[in-house]
């Protein structure tokens, strides 16, 4: 049994031994990188992430297409203030308010009103993120717009990829795997 022991000990070390030489090597050859492309003077590129879109593209913008994940919470919606210690809609939990007022105009003037949805609620046209998807996981994170309630399974939603096109296939997605994104009215 000890000789075992040994052998398995000593296969351990070995691999151990290989992995600490790969990870440096790779450490080495990323920090070469780095120092190539800061000496070429050019500023690194601003990144965020991108949601892939059907054929057809989209008619978001840019930032737009940014604000979809933002969690919001640093300005207020409607004035874009940042001062003031913010009041959270008690709907969709996902619009910011520096005031009663502000939150009254953005939710008549300004269409909170029409986009607001509580955890789990999804209208025709909502913008979603599917997650968690363990048959199709190819789809997950990438944006798709609701077409409604699906017809044949309760609890369910019609889902096409935003930017499809005619005749692109339609998904039929439990709530549960759709993640609400931030109320139009919030992202401007």
């Amino acid at each position: 049994m000890k000789e075992l022991m040994d052998v398995v000990l000593k296969d351990c070390q070995d691999n151990l031994n290989q992995l600490n030489r790969s990870t440096a090597r790779t450490a080495s050859s990323l920090e070469r990188m780095v120092n190539e492309l800061t000496a070429a003077g050019d500023p690194p590129e601003e990144r965020f992430p991108v949601m892939p879109i059907g054929r057809g593209g989209t008619s978001l913008s840019k930032e737009q297409m940014k604000n979809l994940i933002d969690v919001g919470g640093l300005q207020c919606d409607c004035c874009k203030c940042k001062s003031k210690k913010l009041l959270v809609c008690q709907r969709c939990k996902k619009a910011y308010y520096c005031s009663a007022e502000c939150q009254k105009k953005q939710w008549r003037e300004n269409g909170h009103k029409r986009h607001c949805r509580k955890d789990g609620e999804f209208k025709a046209e909502d913008l979603v993120q599917i997650a968690r998807l363990k048959n199709k996981p190819e789809l997950n994170d990438k944006l798709f717009r609701v077409v409604g309630p699906d017809k044949y399974n309760e609890g369910r939603y019609e889902v096409r990829i935003e930017g499809a096109v005619k005749g692109d296939k339609s998904f039929s997605i439990a709530a549960g795997n759709l993640n609400q994104l931030r109320p139009y009215d919030c992202r401007e």
